[in-house]
């Protein structure tokens, strides 16, 4: 007797009888319980049956069953058949484990490059302002628009098997894009490194074993589709690196007996919410970042799309793009960065995150040393050494990130809030119009929900109040607080480009009249 076990449903026949296993084998090594189709060659009747072959005394009983409602079936030769069965089903049980240890090995395993496309990749990290470069791959790649924040994202992601791991929340309103900005993003990195998660259940992240949650990207499409307990094991996880359990479980006498368990993760993530109100630590833990929601944006989304449906775009040069910037990230060495700069450059405001927030802002500084590592300096002990001109990119790319922190509107309501002051001005009576919400709805092209949202936020941030009508009639509302956002942008640009001019002054000093 032998059985091709190939598939969930499995036939063989011996002179006894024909078989027919199926569903599939329970994976606990202690039961051997399937689901049998045994069919007589005589007269073709079939017996339908749920057998342990690990239980002598539920086989016995299932053999005496067939011989009752059968008697033109040899017994004695069906019992020789389930011992042949059970030694091949444990045979293929044992093939599954193993196909298993060794997809999980390949797994970890890096992805070797070809010489050229190593050659290539170092060539293009060798090269001056690696930055630019990398933003106009991202652009080549498919990421229209969002040049504030697809640079920002893509260094952050890149962080993911360095020292100094980062993590971003990106906020906007339900269809802006954001999924499909970070999908596009994760496209870039190395699939064998991220890990895009849609629904992530309450103890799942207290079972990873082994290197699974090691030096990967970890994409996660809302993080408000994540209940109380997940989002706390994520955020631990994020924080220290290791969550730490105290469970129960069964020794080898049945005694239950307490087992702590530990699981040890380093990555960088990636992840999405349409909400408005994100909690408190979730936010501390990230950067912050907003979607682009404005027209042009959308113009160009879709002059993209109808150039791509014509044929316009190549798809071929988009994934020669994508490749090269994976390259890149697998030829990256991580390794550790000393700041010269570091105590002086301070983060110029007050905000209630300003610990983390300047961790976060340091160590993105050092990952853009990393990716720079091909054209930077090293000390005597092998650390890369950053320059100004890496705290100069790296001021110039985060600045959308850290005005977000300092800003009490999330970005999508920052956006709404400028277009709404700009509607209210080009009114005839200017900064005393009175409006209600339909006047909102149909000057600003928005929908109902959304400005409900702002509005609401608005309202109780005290940026607009009620001035006129009823819950029968409806209100009219009115801007109270006229803040200047360019204003407060320049002012915190003009003090960190103080702090680089004084840098810039001090390592002129230092110079020598040979070097000058």
């Amino acid at each position: 007797m032998s059985l091709c076990l190939s598939s969930s449903r499995v036939k063989d026949f011996t002179k006894a009888a024909y078989y027919e296993v199926l569903g599939n084998l329970p994976m606990d090594c202690g039961l051997m319980k399937i689901s049998l189709h045994i069919i007589t060659p005589q007269n073709q009747q079939k017996h339908r049956l749920k057998v342990d072959l690990y239980d002598n005394n539920n086989v016995e009983n299932i053999l005496n069953q067939i011989a009752i409602k059968d008697n033109t079936v040899n017994i004695n030769e069906v019992e020789v058949d389930f011992i042949v069965l059970t030694d091949l089903l444990e045979n293929h049980r044992e093939k599954l484990f193993n196909e298993e240890a060794i997809n999980r090995t390949n797994i970890d395993e890096r992805k070797e490059l070809t010489p050229i496309a190593q050659k290539q990749a170092i060539e293009f990290l060798k090269r001056p302002n690696l930055l630019e470069r990398i933003d106009k791959l991202l652009e080549q790649s498919g990421i229209i628009g969002e040049q504030q924040v697809r640079l920002i994202l893509f260094i952050i992601a890149s962080s993911y098997k360095m020292p100094y791991t980062l993590h971003a929340l990106i906020q906007g309103e339900s269809g802006g894009g954001k999924t499909h900005l970070i999908n596009a993003i994760s496209e870039c990195m190395p699939a064998e490194d991220v890990s895009n998660l849609s629904r992530i259940t309450s103890k799942s992240f207290y079972y990873y074993t082994n290197k699974e949650l090691v030096n990967k990207l970890i994409l996660v499409q809302d993080i408000h589709g994540l209940d109380e307990e997940a989002q706390y094991a994520f955020r631990e996880l994020q924080s220290s690196g290791s969550l730490c359990s105290s469970t129960t479980e069964k020794d080898r006498f049945g005694i239950l007996k307490s087992k702590i368990k530990y699981v040890k993760a380093h990555f960088a993530s990636l992840v999405t919410t349409s909400n408005a109100d994100v909690y408190y630590d979730n936010m501390s833990r990230s950067i912050i970042l907003g979607i682009d929601e404005s027209i042009s944006q959308t113009n160009q989304i879709i002059t993209y799309q109808n150039q791509k449906l014509s044929g316009i775009i190549c798809d071929k040069e988009e994934e020669q793009a994508k490749q090269l910037l994976r390259n890149c990230i697998r030829i990256l060495k991580p390794c550790e960065v000393i700041n010269p700069y570091t105590e002086k450059i301070i983060i110029p405001v007050e905000t209630q995150m300003k610990r983390r927030l300047n961790q976060q802002f340091q160590s993105y500084i050092a990952q853009i040393t990393i990716l720079n590592q091909y054209q930077r300096k090293r000390d005597e002990i092998g650390r890369l050494i950053t320059t100004l001109d890496d705290v100069i990119s790296a001021i110039e790319t985060f600045f959308p990130a850290l005005f977000l922190k300092i800003d009490e509107l999330n970005s999508s309501t920052r956006q709404f809030f400028e277009r709404l002051k700009k509607w209210v001005k080009q009114h005839p009576t200017g900064t005393n119009y009175k409006f209600s919400e339909r006047d909102g709805r149909h000057g600003l092209q928005i929908s109902k929900t959304s400005l409900h949202e702002h509005f609401k936020m608005l309202k109780e941030l005290e940026y607009i109040q009620v001035v006129d009508g009823s819950v029968n009639r409806g209100f009219k509302y009115q801007i109270c607080f006229w803040d200047d956002v360019e204003k407060l942008k320049t002012k915190i640009q003009a003090e960190l480009s103080k702090q680089i001019a004084e840098i810039a002054v001090s390592l002129s000093e230092k110079r020598t009249p040979e070097h000058q």
